[in-house]
């Protein structure tokens, strides 16, 4: 099974990027060069030119979930195994005080490699589930923070007492 991230839930960041740009290359022909203000241009064009190429990553890259295992493909490719997968962890970040709107953040190692997959992604909640599963069968430890995470997408490890 091949997920994507859909260009529409990624055009906002494209969005943030090219207005953060703009602000920071717009003015530096005015500002004298080497001057504080030059730098301080300079540094957010690379802040903002880096969150850039990193959305244009994510926009190339595809997830592909097997039997074995789950490998992202594109311009940073990686695999892992689910039998080799030792580190399953599940985070929210939030961008209002009242935790509704944010997103989630699944970070998977294993076999030397490892994988991160924002809530963006097409049918997160299925690599999540597969993921606990995984994770259930190598008798991974879950940090409580995963654990709550994971039970507010609706999945729970098939060994209920996996990381408990």
């Amino acid at each position: 099974m091949a997920l994507a991230y859909p260009a529409r839930s990624l055009w906002p960041d494209y969005t943030r990027a090219g207005i953060g740009l703009a602000i920071a290359l717009l003015p530096m022909p005015w500002v004298p060069p080497g001057s504080f203000g030059n730098w301080l241009l300079g540094l957010l064009a690379l802040l903002f030119g880096g969150f850039a190429a990193m959305t244009w990553v994510k926009h190339r890259t595809t997830v592909q979930m097997s039997p074995a295992g789950i490998r992202t493909r594109g311009p940073v490719g990686r695999g892992i195994a689910w039998e080799a997968l030792d580190r399953l962890a599940l985070r929210f970040y939030s961008t209002r005080k009242e935790r509704g709107h944010g997103w989630m953040q699944l970070k998977l190692s294993g076999g030397g490699a490892s994988i991160t997959i924002d809530s963006n992604l097409d049918r997160f909640d299925l690599v999540a589930a597969r993921a606990a599963r995984a994770a259930a069968e190598n008798a991974l430890a879950l940090d409580p923070t995963t654990l709550a995470n994971l039970e507010s997408l609706g999945v729970w490890p098939v060994d209920s007492e996996a990381g408990r």
